[in-house]
C-alpha cells in the first residue's frame, strides 16, 4: 500500500495513547441524547442498581440480569473486587506486563503483586497456561487478574483455556475483556449460564462503543460474586445521564460493529506497514492498539514524536534491549502520519540506536 505524503500543522495533536475509539458518534444517537438529557430530572438520584441498563445488557448478551453489576467504568469494578476480596498483605496474581491499573490498585490496597512473565519471542507474545496454573498453585493468590485481549501486548488467549484455569483456581478469577469486541471470540462464546462460581468477566462501553467519557463498565459474574460486589457498591455510582445514554447507544449495535470492523482493518494494515520499516516491529494484536518495539533510543523516539505532536504510550518494559511503545489505532490519516514519522526517524542522520 502506498502512503499518502501527509503534512499536518503542529497545532493538531494526535492522541494515540489511551486506546480510545477515534470515531465520533453519528448524528442520529447524538440527537436522541440531546432530547433525552433535556427530559432527565437532575434533581433526582439515579437508579442505584441501573435496572434499565442491566436489562438492556441482559437481553443483548443473553445473560441473567441479576448477575450483571454496573460500575463507573471498569476501573470502579476492579476497585470493588479489591474491596471485596483483598486485604493488606494478600497476594494478587497478574501477568508481566499488565494493565497499569492492576499495579496501582495493589499499591492502594497494600497487596503483594505477583507477576507471571509473558513469553516474548521475536514475532509474538504468549502465555503458557501450565505456567499460569503452576503460579496459581505456588502463589495461592486471593485474586487473579488477566486481561484478554491483553493490554499492552494485544495478545489473545482462547477463552476456553482461561475458563478451564479458572475452574482449577480457589479464588476469584477476573477476565478483563475491555477490548473483546476487537477479538475473534469472547468468554461468553464458551460459558454463560454455567459460568464457574469464581469467574468474573469485565466489560466496558469505553472502547468499541466509543463512550469513554461516560464511564460505564459492567461485570458478568456468578451470583456469589455479584452479591459480594452489590453489597459494597457505592449507592449511586453511575449517574443518570450515563445510564440513559448507555441504554440509547446499545440500540446502535450495527454502528458499533461497523466501527469495530474499520478499526480491525486499520490495525492490521498499520501492523503490516510498521513491519516494513527498518528497526521497528509491531506485534500481532486483537485489541484496538498495537505493541511496537524499536531499536531506536527511547529519548530520541520521545523527542521525535513530541516534535510532531504524536502522543503514544511509552512503556517501561524490562524485556530485552528495546524501546517499547503502545500505539492506539486512530483514523487512517493519523496512522499514516505515524508511519511517515517512524520512517523519518530512522532516516535522520542523528538517529540514535539502543542496539548497534
Amino acid at each position: 500500500m502506498m502512503l499518502r505524503d501527509l503534512t499536518f500543522t503542529l497545532d493538531r495533536e494526535f492522541r494515540l495513547d489511551k486506546n480510545e475509539n477515534p470515531f465520533e458518534l453519528p448524528p442520529s444517537p447524538r440527537e436522541e441524547m440531546r432530547k433525552l438529557i433535556s427530559g432527565v430530572d437532575l434533581n433526582r438520584y439515579p437508579d442505584p442498581y441501573a435496572t434499565k441498563l442491566r436489562g438492556k445488557l441482559s437481553a443483548k448478551l443473553n445473560f441473567p440480569q441479576e448477575r450483571i453489576v454496573i460500575g463507573n467504568g471498569g476501573d470502579e469494578i476492579l476497585s470493588m473486587l479489591f474491596m471485596a476480596y483483598v486485604k493488606p498483605g494478600d497476594r494478587v496474581l497478574t501477568t508481566y506486563p499488565c494493565f497499569s491499573e492492576y499495579s496501582r490498585l495493589c499499591k492502594i490496597f497494600g497487596a503483594e503483586q505477583h507477576l507471571l512473565p509473558l513469553n516474548f519471542t521475536d514475532n509474538e507474545v504468549t502465555l503458557d497456561i501450565e505456567q499460569l496454573l503452576d503460579a496459581i498453585s505456588r502463589v495461592s493468590p486471593k485474586l487473579i487478574l488477566l486481561d484478554n485481549p491483553h493490554n499492552p501486548t494485544g495478545m489473545f488467549i482462547d477463552p476456553a483455556r482461561l475458563i478451564e484455569a479458572a475452574k482449577l483456581s480457589c479464588c476469584p478469577f477476573v477476565l478483563d475483556e475491555a477490548y473483546v469486541e476487537f477479538a475473534s471470540k469472547s468468554s461468553l462464546d464458551v460459558t454463560n449460564e454455567e459460568m464457574p462460581s469464581n469467574l468474573c468477566v469485565l466489560r466496558t462501553l469505553s472502547k468499541a462503543w466509543g463512550l469513554a467519557g461516560l464511564r460505564v463498565g459492567y461485570a458478568l459474574c456468578s451470583q456469589r460474586i455479584a452479591n459480594d460486589l452489590l453489597e459494597i457498591k457505592s449507592p449511586f455510582n453511575v449517574n443518570v445521564i450515563s445510564q440513559e445514554i448507555a441504554c440509547t447507544m446499545l440500540e446502535y449495535d450495527e454502528w458499533m460493529k461497523s466501527r469495530v470492523y474499520s478499526i480491525r482493518f486499520l490495525r492490521d494494515k498499520f501492523i503490516e506497514e510498521v513491519n516494513e520499516i527498518e528497526s521497528f516491529y509491531a506485534y500481532p494484536s486483537q485489541g484496538n492498539f498495537v505493541l511496537i518495539r524499536t531499536e531506536l533510543n527511547k529519548d530520541y523516539v520521545c523527542a521525535s514524536l513530541k516534535e510532531r505532536g504524536i502522543r503514544v504510550n511509552m512503556l517501561e518494559l524490562d524485556i530485552k534491549d528495546y524501546t517499547w511503545m503502545r500505539v492506539s489505532i486512530g483514523k487512517e490519516d493519523e496512522l499514516n502520519y505515524v508511519i511517515q514519522t517512524f520512517r523519518s526517524m530512522v532516516r535522520q542522520p542523528n538517529a540514535e540506536f539502543v542496539i548497534a
